[in-house]
């Protein structure tokens, strides 16, 4: 109840907003994550000696050699001769030795098949595939501003009856609603079959099979030899008189006679002489497995986003203490801004009227309700749209000035409210046009 109360004076029951802070809250934008550096398997190039061809032996011919040989042979037996009765005589044959036996070499040579075989020249490693993870795109509501209550001044209804305005005016408690920020964020889904999960990437190892060459090399089927065949000896028949029966009587004896014989002599028999054969090798070039591969993960720290929040402090609402105030500050009153045609920007000197008009009230605790009007030139809806807006930018200029929100309210009108006759269609001069473009105030606690 106020106290004392004077006879034609006002009084506004004081109004104490709600405070409020600003705090930052750190969202998640994207998750810490691991990336994933690959080291590919390395190779040494080398070589090695591969046989071709066994080793074997060969062997060659030598052939029986021969000297010639002379011999004395007898062509006729001594014998006797009777001066009477000659001796008597047969014929008679024999085989004498021409070339005596000997053996010939023949040497059969090795016989080769050829084989092949696999040389490993690359060896089996492992290599990974990798692929960027799948995300999503979610969103994630935060509240920003919490919900508040605030008192506005209404009229009771069309069934008050009383002289007096006041006493059908109640003060409603009105919710304001919470604010909110929907933020956006990226969430990995995950990896298909098969695959793992490292860092940023869905990584699967594959094994590569080792690569293997194929060579042909002759080994010995049957090797060589040497087949030796018998040659007979030579023979060659000669016939020479023998005596039968010796001469009679006188006796002579008559030396046998002889002649050379010449032959061939057999020296050495034939042979074979033996040699080796190398092997016979070839350089093949391969490749050895120096490391394998690899990789390493590399810690990827989230992404952090700071979200401005309101929190609120306190809660405002009315107090018990009435304050005295101007009667006509009860109803609207000029706020001589000169709006630029068509613009809902204050310049430097509407905002000085403000601070001059508005902030010296709003210090004291009273709520302002700003209210915004057009002349008829222009649409309806665009009239009060530019009427809203220009409303608006009062309030909002308050408060950057430090003024809490809930001490103020605004309303736009439009052309709905005109203090003379220059509706749509009525020629009217510039003055005229001015009363109407007007912005209003008035303490309405």
């Amino acid at each position: 109840e106020l106290k004392n109360p004077q006879t034609g004076k006002c009084y506004a029951k004081c109004y104490t907003p709600s405070t409020y802070e600003q705090i930052e809250v750190p969202v998640t934008i994207k998750e810490a994550s691991m990336r994933v550096n690959f080291t590919p398997a390395s190779f040494t190039n080398e070589s090695e000696q591969i046989m071709t061809q066994e080793g074997a032996k060969a062997y060659s011919a030598v052939a029986a050699k021969f000297e010639k040989a002379s011999k004395q042979i007898l062509a006729k037996e001594g014998y006797k001769v009777l001066k009477v009765v000659p001796a008597q005589f047969e014929t008679m044959s024999e085989q004498e030795l021409v070339k005596e036996a000997y053996k010939v070499a023949k040497v059969i040579p090795a016989t080769y098949k050829t084989e092949t075989f696999q040389k490993m020249v690359k060896p089996g490693y492992t290599k990974y595939d990798k692929k960027p993870a799948t995300y999503k795109t979610e969103t994630e509501t935060i509240e920003v501003s919490p919900a508040s209550q605030k008192w506005v001044k209404k009229k009771s209804g069309d069934n008050c009856l009383s002289a007096d305005p006041e006493d059908c005016m109640i003060w409603c408690l009105v919710e304001v609603p919470a604010q909110y920020k929907t933020v956006t964020k990226k969430v990995k889904v995950g990896c298909d079959d098969g695959w793992m999960m490292k860092g940023d990437d869905c990584v699967k190892a594959v094994k590569v099979d080792p690569v293997y060459k194929t060579y042909t090399k002759k080994v010995v089927e049957t090797p060589a030899r040497v087949e030796y065949t018998d040659v007979p000896a030579a023979y060659k028949t000669r016939t020479y008189q023998k005596l039968v029966k010796d001469a009679y009587v006188e006796e002579q004896v008559i030396p046998a006679s002889y002649k050379t014989w010449t032959y061939q002599k057999l020296v050495a028999d034939a042979t074979a002489t033996e040699s080796d054969i190398p092997v016979k090798y070839t350089t093949r070039k391969f490749q050895s497995l120096g490391a394998d591969a690899s990789m390493t993960e590399v810690t990827i720290p989230a992404e952090i986003k700071n979200i401005t929040k309101t929190k609120l402090v306190s809660m405002g609402g009315f107090t018990n203490e009435w304050r005295e105030v101007k009667c006509e500050l009860l109803d609207y009153n000029l706020l001589p801004i000169n709006w630029d045609f068509n613009s809902a920007t204050l310049n430097a000197k509407a905002k000085r009227i403000i601070d001059e008009k508005l902030l010296p009230l709003l210090k004291k605790g009273h709520r302002i309700e700003i209210v915004s009007h057009t002349d008829s030139r222009g649409s309806d809806s665009y009239n009060m749209d530019l009427s809203e807006r220009r409303a608006k930018a009062v309030v909002q200029y308050l408060i950057s000035r430090g003024i809490s929100k809930d001490m103020l309210e605004s309303k736009g009108y439009g052309e709905t409210m005109l203090k003379n006759k220059c509706a749509n269609g009525v020629q009217c001069t510039e003055a005229e046009h001015l009363q109407n473009r007007r912005t209003e105030f008035r303490i309405i606690n």
